[in-house]
């Protein structure tokens, strides 16, 4: 847990360094390549046909909830919530292959939600000339970024050492092994 420090009487948490975070589990590169390479270019629609995605059944749409995954009604121009909307999206799809394990949690996406919610209102802030307050919301993007990468990295390990810790996995090989003989 990053340390808690003070500034003006007022106590925050310190965000870890950008070299110090966990490494996480990368996504299993053979699933995202199937469902790739089916989606259409230029956008998330799936071709007729198919059949890598939809095998996934609901595991698309699981754990998704509107409070963490759509940009709610912040005070901007349609323009910079429309791509305040697209940046989540495409955050969440990097953080699920890069240190998600392949999946992007309700917490990871929570905190990408209100990271591109402050970059969008950095963006208003900064067309009305307010430097400080621009400032401050780019500061506390930054750190929901960081969290939200902390957070996608330590649920992908958590659900790697739950599948290791299985009971059950070791009689399981050994069955494998004896079938082999």
């Amino acid at each position: 847990m990053p340390a808690h420090r003070s500034q003006r009487r007022r106590a925050y948490v310190e965000t870890e360094r950008h070299d110090e975070l966990s490494d996480g589990v990368p996504a299993d590169p053979a699933e995202l390549e199937a469902a790739s390479r089916e989606r259409k270019a230029g956008g998330s629609r799936i071709a007729p046909g198919t059949s890598a995605v939809q095998r996934l059944g609901g595991k698309a749409l699981k754990g998704r909830t509107k409070l963490t995954h759509e940009v709610g009604p912040i005070p901007v121009e349609a323009a910079a919530k429309a791509r305040a909307r697209y940046a989540r999206k495409r955050l969440c799809t990097e953080l699920a292959e890069t240190v998600g394990g392949g999946r992007c949690g309700m917490v990871p996406s929570f905190l990408a939600k209100l990271s591109m919610e402050d970059a969008a209102l950095r963006e208003s802030a900064l067309t009305a000339g307010n430097i400080d307050l621009a400032r401050k919301l780019g500061e506390s993007s930054r750190s929901h970024l960081l969290y939200a990468r902390e957070a996608a990295a330590k649920d992908a390990q958590a659900r790697r050492a739950k599948v290791q810790a299985n009971p059950h996995a070791g009689l399981l090989a050994a069955l494998d092994d004896e079938e082999l003989t």
